[in-house]
């Protein structure tokens, strides 16, 4: 049976901006290989990075007018964007399991006819128990590639 899932190699750039309260911009930078995969209409990134010895495991979906981040491994994270709408999240590292709320501030996908080369843009707030935890851009790009 065939199916209509295509998968091709991408080089992976990854560019975040972190601004906790009272404290100055942490900025940081990755460059991974991974796989765009075309699913049902959506296209989904996915990469690995080692983090202090560990594998966190990296999915972005990337959707028309939404998006979602799921990390797994070393960190269990689940961030959904959605501009003008809130959304519930999820951040864990270890036994620790905290709930987000996601207020997205900006939310831009864009990607070439055939999903090969594309940027995701997203500038968002996380909050818990409603204080605010920081505000975060982060722009990843990517292009086709060898695996």
């Amino acid at each position: 049976m065939e199916t209509a899932n295509t998968e091709r190699a991408v080089d992976v750039k990854l560019r975040s901006t972190i601004i906790h309260p009272g404290q100055p911009a942490d900025k940081h930078t990755l460059q991974a290989k991974g796989v765009i995969i075309e699913k049902a209409g959506n296209l989904y990134l996915r990469f690995e990075e080692k983090q202090n010895g560990q594998v966190i495991r990296t999915t972005v979906k990337l959707g028309d007018e939404e998006a979602l981040i799921m990390r797994s491994g070393a960190v269990q994270m689940r961030l959904p964007f959605s501009i003008g709408t809130p959304r519930p999240g999820t951040y864990g590292n270890g036994p620790a399991m905290f709930n987000l709320l996601v207020k997205t501030k900006e939310l831009q996908i864009d990607t070439d006819k055939a999903g090969a080369v594309g940027d995701f843009h997203v500038h968002y707030e996380l909050h818990a128990d409603g204080a605010l935890l920081g505000t975060y851009k982060l722009q990843i790009s990517f292009m086709e590639g060898q695996k």
